[in-house]
């Protein structure tokens, strides 16, 4: 018997299925979708339409019961009876989708060819399709083209999508393509790019964002070197695609994660995400994406074998790099260059580092086409063989060159943030670089090796943040928003409202990080090379000072000290000590800076206090027999927050903390005879006033900005036209967005992020304010935070604090300071001989040069 179905209620149901397959709920298309199926088949209804109509659930049932199993077979099977129904009822349309939905669980798979060649037959006949298939076509296409490399024609097909799509009003695939091409970009390794395109498109977005959009934009922020930024969308991406079970989606998403965990150098967690993605790509039987999975484990595993024994590691690279080569003929053998070149690269490191190499084998070509990342590990690997030749001029030109395709990549970048982030990229090369160098047993070399390595985003022209009307509204936005938390802390009735405002300001602070990551830069390489040691003694020697570099290598501090007759390198200490004493230190002396602090435990944290920095004196300057000369410290890591100037040796004696020689030698601008001061008392400090009032004391016709005077716009304009700029009041520190470090003014936070580079800031500034001194060190070993945005953008001295110190301490040290200053003795000295005049706890330290 024959049940004569409904077309038009049909259709309506078809249209409810594939709904639910385009918002990611596979399980519940499944599910509708072999209901539609028994219904068509159990009424016998042959009609042309009805006929249409089942083809569409077979198309459906196929993709969703594809997402759900990954078993590729059975789907096709069920694409294959679609199609012989499309040609039964003489629908060519259907033809189209049917071929390009067997495209996309062939891309899906793993097989590309078969894929793009049944993409090729739906394009054929799409002339016949309605537009939403033809811009899925389009779409599918143009992804397979973006895995292939084809980025020329990848972009063809979006543009196309884009056209259609935009004159059919088709929201959903117009955004998709725009996010496309914007994913493009970042293939051919324009960030900034990328990430507007990306931004414009969700701009269509007229729903919650979808999870295939976080995990692209999590990729690129990735790659910039924001892990942080985009383990984040990961693991909202995560949970979404776990509510669809989209199970190709999260292992593809848990295996960017384990991307972002090694680069942040947690191994064990890499390894377990990388093999639990690993697991999930086997049971769907895609191969291409289980090589993905292997070679990042296989890079897990490189990393691991750097922390074992010297002893163990021989052996452990042999065997790696044996299924390293067994990785590159597998991926070789499926026409997976992409995959294959990595791996045998990995293969040849290993290799090279136990010297199982033929002394004939030629280095691996350069290739322009290759993304950064495969270049920075194709120059490692030529610099590695020509060590093992002895040749070790050329292996440190290989590292040379690769730092300075970072610095051009660096350069891209118009976003002071991306810059220090991406600096992570080049750790490999510098520690190579630093090992050849060690090698060769000259001082001169390792320093050399140590600045090429060393702030390189120093080095380049200065950039500050976007100043469109729209990123003015979000940080006044932002401003407000942080002041209403400020005054709600504490306030237990309050804590809901709280929460509100504490996620509506990460919410500004995402959205103002992300138009500056779309600010591209305005050059390509370094504007300043690294600095010479010749040039570093030279200067040294001119002005009576000991410069010296520290650097972490094979987990010791090694000191470099450039002045005297000759360099010479000095085997310091043990890094694990290094960082547990600072870390103790500045708990000792923020808990010294509570207003109330009973006398036994204040004796007994000073006693600490002083037992630590005698300790860290012993470690880092005793070994290196400095006369009582003047000290110029450039260091990384742990040692940014040491408190230097604090240190039993240096008592009188001035210290400066540079990032780098390099920045060092460009910094020391003359002071004018007569300099314009501003002096600043921020809001909700006791002695403020008072403090800014002292400074005024010293300097006559100082400009003094307290009470309502003293507001962001205000002290902005300062930093831009005075020459000294002196700024009593609260610092915050935000270590994981450095940018939205503050000073607390009348009307909110100043922030670093809104230091502008086109007027060069005051040559010296003294933020006698608590935390201002502290850094975020990035696991590229670039800082950041208000003292480095500062001299970034040029300051020559920055004089802040590196912990809490009391307000009244603060007033006196300064006073002291500036005394000292106006008569003409220079910031860092004066900052030593004000510290030394008594024995106050002030964490002060000059930073970047004297003035």
């Amino acid at each position: 018997m024959v049940t004569v179905l409904d077309p038009d209620a049909l259709r309506t149901e078809v249209e409810a299925a594939r709904a639910r397959s385009r918002h990611g709920q596979p399980v519940l298309a499944l599910a509708h979708y072999r209901s539609l199926r028994r219904l068509i088949e159990r009424s016998g209804d042959t009609r042309a339409e009805v006929g249409a109509q089942r083809a569409r659930v077979l198309l459906g049932l196929a993709a969703a019961q594809f997402e759900v199993s990954g078993r590729l077979g059975p789907a096709l099977a069920l694409l294959a009876t679609a199609e012989v129904v499309a040609q039964q009822c003489g629908s060519s349309a259907l033809l189209a989708s049917i071929r390009g939905q067997r495209g996309l669980l062939l891309q899906r798979s793993g097989r590309r060819r078969e894929a793009l060649r049944a993409f090729n037959a739906a394009a054929e006949v799409r002339c016949a399709a309605d537009e939403y298939d033809v811009t899925l076509i389009l779409l599918n296409r143009g992804v397979l083209h973006l895995d292939i490399g084809s980025l020329d024609q990848a972009a063809a097909d979006f543009e196309e999508c884009v056209r259609i799509a935009a004159a059919a009003g088709d929201l959903e695939h117009e955004l998709r393509a725009r996010h496309n091409l914007g994913y493009a970009e970042f293939l051919a390794g324009r960030i900034p790019r990328a990430l507007a395109l990306m931004d414009r498109a969700e701009a269509l977005n007229r729903g919650p964002a979808h999870p295939i959009g976080m995990l692209d934009r999590a990729r690129v922020l990735r790659e910039a070197g924001l892990v942080s930024d985009a383990e984040r969308l990961l693991a909202r991406a995560v949970e979404l695609f776990s509510a669809g079970r989209s199970l190709q989606d999260l292992a593809e998403t848990q295996l960017a994660r384990g991307e972002c965990a090694l680069v942040e150098g947690d191994i064990d967690r890499a390894r377990t995400l990388t093999r639990t993605a690993e697991r999930l790509f086997a049971r769907r039987e895609n191969l291409q994406w289980q090589r993905r999975a292997q070679l990042l484990l296989l890079r897990c595993e490189r990393r691991a074998v750097d922390v074992r024994p010297a002893s163990a590691r021989g052996l452990a690279l042999r065997r790696l790099a044996a299924r390293a080569r067994r990785l590159a003929e597998d991926c070789r053998s499926e026409h997976r260059a992409d995959l294959a070149r990595p791996a045998l690269l990995l293969a040849l490191e290993c290799e090279l580092r136990t010297g199982s190499v033929p002394a004939d084998l030629p280095p691996p070509q350069l290739r322009s086409v290759d993304p950064l990342q495969a270049r920075l590990q194709t120059r490692e690997v030529r610099a590695l063989l020509a060590l093992h030749r002895g040749d070790h001029v050329r292996a440190a030109g290989e590292v040379r060159h690769g730092l300075g395709e970072l610095g051009s990549y660096q350069g891209s970048f118009g976003s002071l943030d991306l810059r220090t982030a991406s600096a992570v990229h080049g750790l490999p090369l510098a520690r190579l670089g630093l090992e050849i160098a060690d090698r060769s047993g000259s001082a001169a070399d390792f320093f050399a090796a140590v600045e090429r390595g060393r702030a390189i985003s120093i080095r380049l022209a200065p950039v500050g943040p976007p100043t469109d009307e729209r990123t003015a509204e979000l940080l006044t936005e932002l401003r407000r928003t942080q002041e209403e938390v400020r005054s709600l802390e504490g306030d237990a009735p309050a804590a809901e409202q709280l929460a509100r405002l504490n996620s509506r300001a990460a919410r500004l602070q995402r959205e103002i990080r992300a138009r500056a990551w779309e600010l591209e830069g305005r050059t390509e390489r370094p504007v300043a090379v690294s600095a010479r040691v010749a040039d570093v003694r030279a200067a040294a020697r001119a002005g009576g000072t000991a410069f010296v570099t520290y650097v972490v290598h094979h987990r010791r501090w090694r000191a470099v000290v450039a002045s005297g007759r000759r360099p010479r390198m000095v085997d310091v200490a043990g890094e694990a000590e290094v960082t547990e004493l600072v870390q103790r230190l500045r708990a000792d002396l923020d808990a010294l800076a509570l207003p109330v602090l009973p006398p036994p435990l204040a004796d007994a944290v000073r006693r600490s206090l002083d037992a630590g920095l005698a300790r860290l004196d012993d470690l880092l300057l005793a070994p290196l027999r400095l006369d009582r000369s003047p000290l110029v410290v450039s260091c990384s890591k742990d040692l940014v927050l040491a408190p230097w100037s604090m240190l039993p040796s240096r008592r009188g004696l001035p210290v400066v903390v540079t990032p780098s020689a390099s920045a060092w030698l460009r910094r020391g601008a003359a002071r004018p005879t007569h300099p314009r001061v501003v002096a600043v008392a921020g809001p909700g400090l006791h002695r403020a006033e008072a403090e800014a009032r002292s400074v005024q004391r010293c300097w006559p016709g100082t400009e003094l900005l307290t009470g309502q005077a003293a507001t962001t716009t205000a002290v902005r304009d300062s930093l831009a036209t005075a020459d000294l700029v002196h700024v009593a009041g609260h610092g915050l520190h935000q270590q994981e967005s450095p940018l939205f470090s503050s000073l607390r003014l009348v009307d909110g936070p100043l922030f670093a992020y809104e230091l502008d580079a086109r007027e060069g800031p005051a040559p010296c500034v003294v933020l006698s304010a608590c935390e201002a001194g502290l850094a975020t060190v990035r696991p590229g070993d670039e800082g950041l935070g208000l003292t480095s945005v500062l001299l970034h953008l040029g300051s020559s001295s920055v004089v802040a604090g590196v912990a809490r110190v009391r307000d009244d301490v603060a007033e006196q040290v300064m006073a002291g300071m500036h005394t000292a200053m106006s008569a003409g003795v220079d910031s860092a000295q004066a900052l030593a001989d004000a510290l030394a005049d008594g024995d106050q706890v002030a964490p002060f330290v000059a930073f970047g040069a004297t003035w």
